[in-house]
């Protein structure tokens, strides 16, 4: 019996941006509305918004134009998007993607204090102090091999390779990689001091640290990323990620306060 996947709010909200350009309500040469009037008449967060129109540019529907705004460029598709099953993340979207790794990742460094040993300890160290001499760019090798080390300290290989798998299939997914056309890497912080707070947490073998420095570094990543791109999509955007911060729930359970 085959699994037919529902369609995520972002393509459903996709889809009827598609529809409107298609039908004139939207004609090329016109901008969308902004990114915070779309989120509003829908009722939908700013990030939804966000996936969906880079879906439309993808798709060669939409231009984003730095400082300008989302510019209709067609009123048909340019290109289409083929899903290749053998890459089971490559079509979801960039914060749906960071979402997923957020919530699997923390748990992973939970666990993983509770399993940690002294090489695995010597070991992170090491990349951290290699990713230094680099000057920490994110996305590279050594931010790569941090997250897959800590998962490895699990001393389960299943959740390392779930990890790697999700971080290497980015490189084939259309949308993170769009999405990242936005984005200056120079002006892009870098994640070193994060992943010194993650090692710490392990090192004392402290689940709960490990699981909020874990959960910080990887939302400190997504605020990242909306913001590099807010002024592409949406000048002087505000910069309020989720209707919620899971974060400050985490905390407050760290805490054993209600």
């Amino acid at each position: 019996m085959e699994i037919i996947e529902p369609r995520r709010l972002y393509q459903q909200l996709a889809a009827e941006l598609k529809t409107r350009i298609e039908q004139g309500v939207y004609l090329v040469g016109d901008k969308l509305p902004a990114e915070r009037f779309i989120a509003d008449e829908k009722n939908v967060s700013r990030t939804v918004v966000r996936e969906a129109i880079i879906m439309l540019e993808v798709e060669g529907y939409v231009e984003v134009r730095k400082g300008s705004g989302i510019h209709v460029i067609s009123n048909h598709p340019k290109y289409q998007q083929v899903a290749d099953e053998s890459l089971e993340f490559a079509n979801y979207g960039p914060f749906e993607l960071l979402q997923a790794r957020q919530l699997i990742e923390s748990n992973i460094a939970e666990f993983a204090a509770t399993q940690v040993t002294k090489q695995d300890i010597m070991k992170l160290m090491e990349i951290q102090e290699k990713a230094r001499n680099e000057k920490c760019f994110r996305d590279s090798e050594w931010d790569l091999q941090f997250h897959v080390q800590v998962a490895l300290a699990t001393q389960n290989s299943a959740l390392a390779a779930i990890v790697e798998k999700m971080w290497t299939q980015r490189v084939h997914n259309p949308y993170w990689k769009k999405l990242h056309e936005h984005i200056d890497l120079r002006t892009v912080d870098n994640w070193c001091d994060d992943h010194d707070q993650i090692l710490k947490a392990l090192l004392r073998k402290d689940p709960n640290a490990a699981k909020l420095a874990m959960w910080q570094h990887l939302e400190n990543t997504k605020q990242m990323l909306f913001n590099e791109t807010s002024d592409d999509f949406e000048f002087n955007a505000d910069r309020y990620l989720f209707a919620e911060n899971p974060v400050v729930h985490l905390d407050t359970a760290a805490n054993g306060a209600k």
